[in-house]
């Protein structure tokens, strides 16, 4: 099973992503789209091969600031999910770098707003 380099758990009503997706060490695509996923686990964020993602039509609000070191990706989808952070302008370009730049200063206007 850890040798698995796609998966594909599309229009399965799942609610989250397995907890520890990130044993799949030699992932290269996921597949979620159409599920009730509205967050992703930590976990997902150590599949350095990750190359494909693919969340459109899930549940997803926002995206977590580590997303950038998912490096490897080259094809990502998030469209039509209910994002907030980042606002799905940012995410229909579906570029990771615009995507990881609009969380990091979204991540320092926070702390910014702590401090005060």
């Amino acid at each position: 099973m850890t040798q698995l380099k796609e998966l594909d758990i599309s229009n399965n009503a799942i609610r989250e992503i397995p907890r520890n997706i990130g044993e799949l060490r030699n992932l290269v695509s996921l597949h979620a789209y159409n599920n009730q996923i509205s967050y992703l686990p930590p976990s997902l964020l150590s599949l350095n091969d990750l190359q494909q993602l693919n969340l459109s039509g899930n549940n997803l609000t926002a995206l977590p600031s580590a997303i950038y070191n998912l490096f490897s990706l080259k094809e990502i989808n998030f469209d039509d999910n209910p994002l907030l952070r980042p606002p799905m302008e940012i995410c229909k370009g579906k570029q990771l770098y615009t995507i990881a730049r609009y969380l990091q200063r979204a991540d320092e206007r926070d702390g910014l707003q702590h401090h005060s």
